[in-house]
Formats: C-alpha cells, structure tokens, sequence
C-alpha cells in the first residue's frame, strides 16, 4: 500500500485513494500499442492455454491468433483499410471476437451495433458512419435487407452462431433453428469470407496511434438520440491494465463468464477485453438470459462474472441457487447501474451462506469512459453504498455543477472523471462532446458524468442519483428517488423497486415522486396490507417533501437491453395517468 497523503481538502489534489494502492502500479506506464498487440503479447507464451470456451468448443489462445490473422487478411482483400469503418450487427460469437481484434490489427474502426435494433435505427448508424462493408448476425439480416439499399453498404458478411458450434450441437442448432432466408447477390458467408483471405500476403499490421479510434460504441440515448462514443486502442487497454492491477484477485487460470453484450463498452472492455489480456478462460454467452443465470452458475462454475444489479436478485432468490456451492466466486462484479444498499446486503449474506468468502464487487462508469473509473478493489475498500475508488492512472472529484468549483469531501455535487479512459468525441458531434468534456483550471479535460456524489477523506466515492432522475417540486425542493427506493427497499416485502417523477396536477410546475413496485411472490395478494405499511415507513424515514404520492405495484419493472431499470419508460407510463 502507499504512503499516507496529507490532505488539503481535495480530492483532485490529494488523490486519498493511491493509499489502498501499490506505488509500483501507480507510477506504472499504461500500454501504448493496439488491442491485438497487447493481447498477443501478454499471452504469446501460452498458447496452448483455453481462451474462448463457446458451447464446449474449446478455442485456445494460439487458434485465436491464427483466426485473428486470417480475419485481418480477409478484411485486407475486402479493402478494409486504417480509415474504414465496419459497422458490426453481432452477439458475443467466436467471429465477433476474430473481428474485434482483426479490426484493431489493421488499424479500421469497428462501429458496434446492438442487432436488436430496429431497421431504421440501424439505417441511421450506417449512413452516420458511410460503412460499405457490413457485418450481420443471420436472424437479423431479414430485417435489414429492405434498408441495404439506401445505405452505402456494397458488400454485407453474414455469420451463423452455428459457425463455430461444436459438430453435434451445430447439429441440433440447425435443426431447432431452421431458417429459409434468401441472401441477396452481395452477401457472403463466414467460410466464404475467409476463402477471400488466402491469397493476401501483405503484412496486415498497422502503426499505432494513441488517439485513433478503434470501437464506435452508442450510449443509451438518455439524452435523446443516442451519440456514437469512439473509443481508441489507449483507451481500452488503459481501462484494462488498471482494471488488472486494481487489487483484485485475477489469474491466468481462472475462467471468466462474459454475459455482457459486445457492442456495449461494458462488454467490450470489461466482458471481453480485460479477461483476455489477462490470459483467462472466457465464457461466451451470446444470448443472455437474466431467469437462466443461475442454471450458468451451476453448469460452469465460473471465478468471475460481471452483471448489473438486476441480475443478483435473480441469483438470490433462484429455488436452483439455494443448494448449490458458490466456493468457486473470487469476484462478483456489478455495474451498469447502482445497487440498492439493502440488494447489496442480501446478496453479501447469500454468498457467505454458499460459501463464497468475498463481497460483490462494485464499480462505477459510464461508456464515455470505457464502462469502469472506480471499483471495491479489495474486501477493506469494499463499504456499503460506495463504488469504490478511483482506479490507479484516474482521478476523480466532486463539483458544483453551477459555479464550476471543486468540492471538499463529504460535499454533494456532480461526479466528474479525468484519465487515460477519457473517449476521443462522440461521433461527428463537437456540441455534444464540448458538453460533456471540459477543460478546468487544472488545464485537464474532465468528463461530467450527470450523476451526483460525494467523496470521502479516505477516497470511497458515493453516487446518490442522476441530476437527471432529479426531481423538483413546484417549491424548489429537490427529491432524489434513490432516497425514496432505499427506505422502501428496506421493507420485507420489497423484492425491486424504482421511483421516478410525474407531474403535479395542483401545481403548474414541478414534479412528485411515484414509486413502482415488484413484491416478493410470497407476498403477492397482499398489495393493499402492504401499501399501508409502506406509507407508514416513508412518513417514519423520509422528510415531508419527499413523501410519495403513489404506490404502483406491478409484476416486473420494465429493463433495457443489458438489464438497468428503464426508468424513462416509467416515465412515460406516467404522463399517462
């Protein structure tokens, strides 16, 4: 651990958090080469070693350099150069990862794209990006073949997840999936594609630059239309490396369950990119479902996992978890979202009670940043409610998202980051990016985050609630729902809630805060018992101004793509009532 830091008050100057840390790592040099060559290099050794475990096919880390290599070549015939951009339709296949890397090799620009878009989204990220050459899952190519031909798409590669199955379960795959999808003239297969590669026998490595863009990856579109975030091999690795050497147990023999989307810098970087650099087994899954997590648990017995809060509270109350031995957990990561305090507790006692030694692991990020800027490192950094520190090479504080000036610890304001993970812009965008990474005083380009917290003398940052998610009521009083969601939460019935703002029909402006509830299956039938108990408990914990005005109890709350509490769509269903 490092030296005690005499504190001035702060956080951006005193950087309290380097004491949980070893000084070797702190002064360390971050990568300087491309995803591909810092893959390769830290496991060139270990070629014999697993890296892709996919349905029981075993991919070692030798065939995947021999894939990697033949799918840069065939990229290279196509034409794909250090200036193209390949947008890419895809779950976490075999190819997928081929693809990632063989794009980062070349110097190209992979443009990340969730294939459950809908055709005129997708339309929109082609043309944003000019891409001819497109790469698409098979189930969603109907859905944008109507679209191709108003795209500059010329050339389209479509891949099977059945490609790289083993013989009997492709076997069975095909059956259980037939599929009678006519191709146009200017599609080929993946085993087609790679024929095309064969005869390219120029070197297909590119020269590095540190601020070249290597992913295009799209924010949630909290904001509206979602932006496309680059992302350059520096900014990767970077997260990677400090994600390695935070203080968490990581091993080459270890094997890693990867749930996470590939076109999400969650699962980019932190699914795919940091277990492999690593050198570990990674689990592919590329259709995940949160109700068969436990059923994965059980059938791998994985080391490490990362999730969103939504899917620990599936393990915790699975019938098929309650029996089985969690011994082989070293670090259950969660983030895309915070986790409720009283979710945080349960899930720590279920783990103990399976004999699982260690805490779930919490971080916090956002895509701008390469998904993680802070984590629990270790078990004594490890308090309820907080995400963490700030890893090695970032630095982050608290400002006052008016006056521009930074906190001293303990004080509320917007959480805002500066580091090796800061993105290059959003895509084609300079008012958007100029909004969101600003120059301070310190000459530094902070990102601003939205989000407010709060920071303590030992360096522990605390999130309490998106300056979004705020609410203000017709008085000035501004509510934050995560206040409101941790005292429901508390009560016994409470399986998930969220609390988010509608309008005040007494008032001409201002919003009140309405709650939405899962309850336990025991205590179903029991809504109106429950409600009462519940108005009690808020009267009890909360101030007058924050009292709910509503208790809606539903059957599930709605989820985006990768599992978060879609809080706009609550929202929306409240403008209707």
């Amino acid at each position: 651990m490092g030296t005690e830091i005499k504190l001035t008050g702060y956080p951006s100057i005193d950087k309290p958090w380097l004491k949980w840390y070893d000084e070797a790592i702190v002064s360390s040099d971050l990568p300087q080469r491309t995803l591909y060559s810092y893959l390769r290099e830290n496991n060139k050794d270990y070629k014999e070693r697993v890296a892709l475990n996919y349905f029981g096919r075993k991919i070692k880390y030798g065939e995947l350099f021999e894939n990697i290599e033949k799918t840069a070549r065939s990229l290279k015939a196509n034409g794909i150069n250090e200036n193209s951009i390949v947008t890419v339709l895809m779950p976490t296949l075999p190819e997928t990862v081929y693809l990632l890397y063989a794009i980062s090799k070349i110097g190209a620009t992979a443009n990340m794209v969730d294939p459950r878009t809908s055709s005129e989204g997708i339309l929109d990220y082609i043309n944003e990006v000019n891409s001819d050459f497109l790469i698409v899952v098979d189930v969603a190519y109907p859905k944008i073949e109507s679209i191709l031909s108003k795209t500059s798409v010329k050339k389209t590669l479509v891949i099977s997840p059945a490609d790289s199955l083993p013989p009997i379960v492709k076997t069975l795959y095909k059956v259980k999936n037939k599929t009678n999808i006519t191709y146009s003239t200017n599609c080929i297969t993946w085993k087609s594609f790679i024929e095309e590669g064969k005869n390219y026998s120029e070197s297909t490595d590119c020269s590095y630059e540190q601020n070249k863009p290597v992913v295009i990856v799209h924010t949630g579109g909290t904001t509206g239309r979602p932006k496309g975030v680059l992302l350059s091999n520096y900014n990767l690795n970077g997260a990677a490396f400090q994600c390695q050497y935070c203080g968490l147990e990581f091993k080459r023999e270890h094997k890693w369950l990867n749930i996470m989307p590939p076109f999400i810098a969650y699962g980019v970087g932190n699914g795919l990119h940091l277990p492999l650099i690593i050198g570990m087994e990674v689990v592919l899954i590329p259709q995940f479902d949160p109700n068969k997590f436990d059923e994965l648990l059980i059938k791998h017995c994985p080391n490490h996992m990362v999730g969103v809060p939504s899917h620990y509270g599936n393990i915790i109350n699975s019938k098929k978890m309650q029996k089985h031995d969690l011994s082989h957990i070293i670090t259950a990561i969660v983030g895309g979202d915070t986790m409720d305090s009283e979710l945080e507790k349960e899930t720590n006692i279920f783990f103990k009670e399976h004999n699982c030694s260690n805490q779930i692991i919490k971080g916090y990020g956002m895509t701008e940043v390469c998904a993680a800027v802070s984590v629990c490192a270790s078990n004594e950094c490890n308090k309820i409610g907080s995400v963490g520190i700030p890893l090695t090479h970032t630095i982050i504080s608290i400002f006052d998202s008016e006056t521009g000036e930074e906190l001293s610890y303990n004080n509320h304001g917007e959480v805002c980051m500066t580091g090796p993970n800061t993105m290059i812009e959003y895509y084609n965008n300079k008012e958007e990016t100029d909004a969101v990474i600003k120059k301070h005083a310190d000459g530094k380009l902070w990102v601003h985050s939205g989000d407010i917290g709060y920071m303590t003398e030992d360096g522990f940052l605390f999130i309490v609630d998106r300056m979004k998610r705020m609410i203000v009521r017709h008085d000035g009083f501004k509510v934050f729902p995560s206040m409101i969601e941790k005292v429901v939460s508390t009560h016994h019935s409470v399986k998930t809630c969220c609390v988010v703002g509608t309008h005040d029909t007494e008032h001409s402006q201002g919003k009140l805060p309405v709650v939405h509830i899962v309850l336990k299956d025991e205590f179903k039938g029991a809504e109106h018992n429950i409600e009462k108990e519940l108005i009690k408990l808020c009267i009890s914990e909360l101030p007058e101004y924050a009292q709910p005005i509503r208790y809606v109890f539903c059957e599930a709350l709605p989820l985006t793509p990768i599992g978060k509490i879609d809080y706009r769509t609550l929202e929306e269903q409240n403008k209707q009532v």
